[in-house]
């Protein structure tokens, strides 16, 4: 496969998930979350060799409130001018959960699928 065929193939299957770690990641916060303290945990947790960018997490961010899945806030920071933080609205947890059972079935079947395949083929 062409390195162009393999980079976009890449590009398409990190945006799809980006989606939902981002979703996951404002879930799982007690409180509303700002995009920097979501884009800290997501680099934190990234397996090696994978990051993630700063610089796509505010689109993605006002596309997700603009298709009504977050709810952002302004919130009064000690550090400097209030902070834009986010959470789930009714929608998106209902997206998340779907999108979190499509993952999983989708990460088993994948997975038999690999199996046996070292990838150097």
């Amino acid at each position: 496969m062409p390195p162009d065929i393999a980079d976009k193939l890449l590009r398409d299957l990190s945006l799809g998930t980006a989606w939902l770690v981002v979703l996951a990641a404002i879930a799982r916060a007690a409180t509303p979350i700002h995009g920097y303290e979501i884009a800290r945990q997501l680099a934190d947790e990234a397996p090696e060799g994978l990051s993630f960018k700063q610089g796509t997490l505010y689109p993605m961010l006002r596309s997700m409130e603009a298709d009504g899945l977050v709810k952002s806030t302004l919130i009064a920071s000690h550090e400097g001018p209030a902070r834009k933080c986010f959470t789930l609205t009714a929608e998106g947890r209902r997206v998340l959960n779907a999108w979190c059972e499509t993952w999983r079935s989708t990460n088993k079947w994948v997975n038999r699928v690999l199996g046996g395949i070292d990838g150097t083929r």
